[in-house]
């Protein structure tokens, strides 16, 4: 005699075997959903503080002044910029001037573009010539 007992749900039948093939499939086909998964991260956020002089101070869209790292100050176009007392406090960009100025939260070093309208290579974000300064789109 097969089950004294039924539930609701069961057909009182005898119960297929499961295919070993089909268990061996379901490995790789979860592995391979759960790595595609990965893939489609969205980039983490940078640590306060961690951001250098030059890079981008926007995250999400947004200025975010903490991101930047110690002795640097999120500019009004969304890049830490170096804190400054006077211009000697800045560093140097050959062939360029340098400005300290203020800026939204401290005094801050701002690059001035040349009679070309060009910007130097900060190794940072890049700057574009707005107003005879240089600044970082944001």
């Amino acid at each position: 005699m097969q089950a004294e007992h039924h539930t609701d749900v069961s057909t009182g039948g005898i119960a297929l075997a499961y295919d070993p093939a089909m268990r061996n499939a379901f490995i790789p086909l979860s592995l391979v959903l759960f790595l595609a998964c990965g893939d489609d991260s969205e980039p983490t956020r940078p640590q306060d503080g961690t951001v250098p002089a030059w890079e981008s101070c926007v995250w999400d869209g947004q200025q975010v002044p903490a991101l930047c790292g110690p002795e640097l100050s999120c500019s009004t176009h969304g890049v830490c910029s170096p804190t400054c007392e006077n211009f000697v406090d800045c560093p140097e960009f050959e062939g360029f001037e340098m400005e300290c100025g203020h800026g939204d939260y401290a005094m801050i070093c701002m690059p001035k573009c040349n009679e070309a309208n060009e910007c130097p290579k900060t190794g940072g974000v890049e700057l574009n010539c707005h107003q005879f300064y240089c600044i970082g789109d944001s």
